[in-house]
């Protein structure tokens, strides 16, 4: 009923669905092959073709891979998705920097999936890890970025029945060729690669914000979690917490986290299966008290520096990807200028969700979202009043191996505190072979 999808018709939808247009009509074609982890090699590959009719028509290929795993050890290259966390009812798949939202960026991955003991520790701790070195291929103010990533996750294993995971993530924007005339071609090649990956200081080659900071664009999460294991169910409480530069990793930023809670109900027959709670609050970004402080050197007042999470002053698309956000969509809208992303409007706020899912009868299943966010603007754009808005989904589907397809009917609405409403409606088939 509005010129733009209901929020949950485009969230996490790995950037399958635009969100202009009214009406879509939308085929998705996916083949492949998963592992099949009966043996100590194995391979898998796949691809995915989305094609979209409606207000503007578009394709694309939304995954194209192929992995091979020795003994636990990963190598996978193409457009992938990640795993899916907390049966997909979380707002950003546990990780405020990580989430389904946008289209998988072409790369390769070399990690260990699952986790694996620590020599000689075996009993009592795991670990994995994952290296990746990914294209940003789409249209966007710095041509040509490259995009880093790499994390580490500790499992320590104190009782057969809960654990703890630790986890550490990391991002890097670099290179490339900026429309900025003053900088123009970011460094490339080894020596520099190896300044952006161990988050040096640049070089005289890079520009000097990087050479006073570290260079390229930097930023990632601590991950904790907590597992425990009860008869009839499972629990998790995990927590994301950001990072953009030193004061992120030093904990300055402490208010500011996506805290879950995940029951995971173990007799999947039941009405109500999986529950998700999730409060995310990113307000703080490093500023305590006021955003300004007394120079005393200048004799004026002076603006603090802040996080600006996800937004960054030479890769000014920010962290998006086909114009979407990678991290949580709760950050949101992107500002865009002649179809290219310039950074999200809004990245200080705080929201409610909930999730849950379940069976309505053996072939009848069911899912519902509801979302409460209340955004302030960034610190150097505020906006005059906070913008709120309610967001819900509605989701059922039936599968039945003695009917051809799988139908699915979903309704999703949207209600702001400027009175705008919008509400949408659903409908899926679907058959896997």
């Amino acid at each position: 009923t509005d010129s733009v999808l209901p929020f949950w018709f485009v969230a996490n939808q790995h950037g399958k669905i635009q969100t202009t247009g009214s009406f879509f009509n939308i085929t998705e074609i996916f083949i492949g092959q998963q592992y099949k982890k009966q043996t100590k090699f194995d391979y898998s590959w796949g691809g995915d073709l989305i094609a979209a009719f409606g207000n503007t028509n578009y394709y694309q290929i939304n995954q194209a891979f192929a992995g091979f795993s020795l003994k636990g050890w990963e190598i996978k290259g193409g457009m992938y998705y990640d795993e899916i966390k907390y049966a997909g009812l979380s707002t950003s798949n546990g990780n405020l920097a990580k989430s389904q939202n946008a289209r998988p960026v072409p790369g390769i991955r070399f990690s260990n999936p699952e986790y694996k003991p620590v020599p000689f520790m075996q009993k009592w701790l795991d670990f994995k890890f994952e290296y990746e070195e990914r294209f940003l291929n789409d249209n966007r103010y710095v041509d040509g970025a490259h995009l880093h990533h790499k994390s580490l996750y500790a499992k320590i294993r104190p009782s057969t029945s809960w654990n703890i995971q630790v986890g550490f993530e990391h991002f890097v924007m670099w290179g490339g060729y900026s429309q900025n005339e003053n900088i123009g071609q970011l460094p490339e090649g080894w020596k520099a690669y190896w300044r952006y990956v161990l988050a040096l200081p640049g070089d005289s080659e890079f520009p000097q914000n990087d050479q006073l900071n570290s260079s390229g664009d930097q930023l990632g999460t601590y991950q904790f979690e907590f597992n425990k294991d009860f008869s009839g169910f499972s629990t998790s409480f995990y927590v994301s917490h950001p990072w953009e530069d030193n004061s992120g990793l030093n904990w300055h930023n402490w208010p500011d986290n996506l805290l879950g809670f995940y029951i995971d109900i173990k007799d999947k027959t039941k009405l109500i299966t999986d529950i998700v709670y999730e409060f995310t609050n990113t307000r703080q970004q490093s500023i305590h008290d006021s955003l300004y402080f007394w120079d005393e050197g200048t004799g004026k007042w002076k603006m603090k520096e802040y996080d600006n999470y996800f937004n960054h002053g030479i890769y000014v698309s920010g962290f998006t990807y086909h114009q979407q956000v990678m991290s949580s969509p709760l950050f949101f809208p992107v500002n865009l200028i002649n179809d290219i992303s310039m950074g999200i409007q809004s990245n200080r706020f705080f929201s409610h969700h909930l999730g849950i899912m379940g069976n309505i009868s053996d072939h009848l299943s069911w899912k519902g979202l509801l979302t409460y966010v209340q955004h302030l603007g960034t610190y150097s754009n505020p906006f005059p009043d906070s913008r709120k808005q309610v967001s819900g989904l509605l989701e059922f589907l039936y599968s039945n191996p003695d009917f051809p397809v799988d139908l699915g009917l979903a309704t999703g609405a949207d209600a702001k505190n400027n009175g705008e409403k919008n509400f949408g409606i659903k409908f899926t088939i679907a058959k896997a072979w």
